[in-house]
């Protein structure tokens, strides 16, 4: 049996926006419970999470060729879906660093700058893997 073009972008956009609703319900309810500490019922996290496996689970399924692209000025095409993971993940990263470091400063009173510190490291190491390539050329 045959699928449709048609078919496998509907399922890739549909992946697409459940990641991104499953990465946005993660980070809600991360604000709730540990930012305001309001607690709220963890079927939010639970959906996230499902959302979040079966939208990776349609981007994963869809074969490569049909991912969008957009071509940049070095002519190499950069692909909207894996942009849209990659920053899901790093929002992601980031808002549960910011909440682990809010909640460990409420309760010991010292505030570790564990987001301070990831963000700094992986700005360095950006950096130094620009000058590198650089050097290659």
């Amino acid at each position: 049996m045959v699928i449709s073009s048609k078919i496998i972008n509907v399922l890739l956009l549909s992946g697409v926006v459940l990641f991104f609703i499953g990465t946005f319900s993660f980070i809600y309810y991360f604000i709730m419970c540990f930012v305001i500490e309001i607690i709220i019922s963890p079927l939010y996290y639970i959906i996230g999470w499902l959302l979040f496996v079966i939208g990776g689970f349609f981007i994963g399924i869809t074969p490569r060729k049909y991912y969008h692209s957009i071509k940049r000025g070095n002519k190499r095409p950069l692909e909207i879906e894996l942009l849209i993971i990659g920053l899901c993940g790093l929002i992601l990263c980031t808002f549960i660093s910011i909440a682990t470091d809010i909640y460990i400063y409420r309760n010991d009173g010292i505030f570790p700058f564990r987001t301070l510190l990831f963000f700094t490291a992986g700005f360095v190491g950006f950096i130094i893997i620009k000058i590198i390539r650089k050097k290659k050329q």
